[in-house]
């Protein structure tokens, strides 16, 4: 679909996400068509932010609050080989990767790839504290950047039932990280085994 045409789908949805269907809750096209893409306006770069489908961190939440989540990063833009963070700087942000690629390293040893919905930085919200590992650039990469004050905010003026869908999503999100670093620790094991 042509740029002009994609805009002007997305300008038509958000007119009608904005009139109300009489019961107090605006139904969408998408809605109706069980669409669950996400989309925003960047509000510091002015350009789409696009997710077929939205990020495992989003997952369960209204589209709108989910569009009104990315609308709040702050949108930054990231180079090849661009350092994101080092290890052991204290943490102030959390980040949710828009397009591109990063690695995760832990002592110069490359721990992760992360792409496309993937977070890093996710612990933030509980406190500032040094980071366990350095982020790198692998791919041209787009970044919304989340502090622990906007996250506080935002959770503030949405509710209890958003802050838990937020809460589960990330315990998922860390049980993930944490079988693919077993994966990796038992895959050491056995190549030491085998010497």
């Amino acid at each position: 679909m042509g740029r002009k045409i994609y805009t002007e789908k997305l300008i038509e949805e958000n007119i009608l996400a904005n009139n109300n269907s009489g019961n107090g809750k605006a139904i969408t096209e998408k809605d109706k068509k069980g669409d669950q893409s996400i989309s925003v306006w960047s509000q510091h770069t002015g350009s789409l932010i696009y997710f077929q489908k939205p990020p495992l961190l989003l997952a369960h939440f209204p589209l709108d609050i989910a569009e009104k989540f990315l609308a709040m990063g702050f949108d930054e833009q990231y180079d090849l080989h661009d350092d994101i963070m080092k290890e052991g700087q204290i943490g102030k942000d959390m980040f949710l990767l828009c397009e591109g690629e990063v690695a995760i390293y832990s002592q110069g040893v490359k721990m992760a790839t992360l792409e496309k919905g993937d977070v890093f930085g996710e612990l933030i919200l509980f406190r500032n504290h040094y980071r366990i590992a350095s982020v790198k650039v692998e791919k041209s990469a787009r970044l919304l950047r989340y502090s622990r004050e906007i996250l506080k905010d935002f959770f503030a003026r949405h509710g209890h039932k958003i802050f838990d869908f937020y809460m589960m999503n990330l315990m998922e999100i860390l049980r993930r990280k944490l079988i693919a670093t077993n994966r990796k620790v038992v895959a050491l094991e056995q190549q030491l085994l085998k010497k």
